[in-house]
C-alpha cells in the first residue's frame, strides 16, 4: 500500500512532486474533519460532511499532474479555494475558516515554478482576493452555534491552517532545493 502511495506521487519535476505530497496530504486529513466537527459541537456536526465534496479533486492531483503538469498544480490551488469557500459557506465565517484563504495564497506562491511566475501571482493574489470580495457576504451558514462553540472552532481551525501552511512551506522548500 505504501509502495502504491510512492509511486502515485512521483513526479520527476520536484514542485510537481510536493504539490502531489501537498495534495494527498489534504486528502488523508478530511476525513477526520467531520469528526473534529462532531466533537466540538455534537449532533450539528452534518455541513462538515459537505467538505468531503473535494476529495475526489485532491486525488486526482497526481493524475493530473502526469498529463499536465500546470494543470496539476491549477487543480490543487481550486480544490483548495473551492474547499475554503464551501467550508466557510456551510460552517459560517465566524468559525474562523476564512484563515484558510492564507494557506492557499501560500500554496498559490510557492508551487509553481520560475517559468510559471504569471500562474503564481495570480494563485497567491486571488486567495486574498477572494477573501476580501466575500467578507460579509456568504449568507446564512447551513447550522449555527454557540459563542463557545465558535470559539472552539476558531481554535481548530487557525491551528490547522497554521499547520498546514508549515507543511506546504516545508514540502516546497524541499523542492525548491531540488529544483
Amino acid at each position: 500500500m505504501l509502495r502504491r502511495y510512492y509511486e502515485y506521487i512521483e513526479h520527476h519535476d520536484p514542485l510537481a512532486r510536493a504539490s502531489n505530497v501537498i495534495a494527498l496530504f489534504i486528502l488523508s486529513n478530511q476525513p477526520f474533519y467531520p469528526f473534529y466537527i462532531y466533537f466540538l459541537v455534537g449532533g450539528r456536526f452534518w455541513p462538515a460532511l459537505l467538505t468531503l465534496l473535494s476529495s475526489p479533486l485532491y486525488a486526482a492531483v497526481p493524475w493530473l499532474m502526469r498529463k499536465n503538469v500546470l494543470a496539476g498544480k491549477w487543480l490543487l490551488v481550486a480544490a483548495s479555494i473551492g474547499n475554503t469557500l464551501l467550508s466557510i459557506k456551510v460552517l459560517g465565517p465566524e468559525s474562523g475558516l476564512e484563515l484558510f484563504f492564507f494557506p492557499c495564497a501560500v500554496l498559490g506562491a510557492l508551487i509553481f515554478g520560475n517559468k510559471e511566475a504569471k500562474s503564481a501571482w495570480i494563485a497567491a493574489v486571488l486567495p486574498i482576493a477572494l477573501f476580501l470580495a466575500f467578507r460579509g457576504r456568504y449568507g446564512a451558514p447551513f447550522e449555527t452555534f454557540s459563542g463557545a462553540e465558535y470559539g472552539s472552532l476558531l481554535t481548530l481551525h487557525a491551528v490547522s491552517a497554521g499547520a498546514i501552511c508549515v507543511f506546504i512551506c516545508f514540502s516546497a522548500a524541499s523542492a525548491w532545493k531540488k529544483s
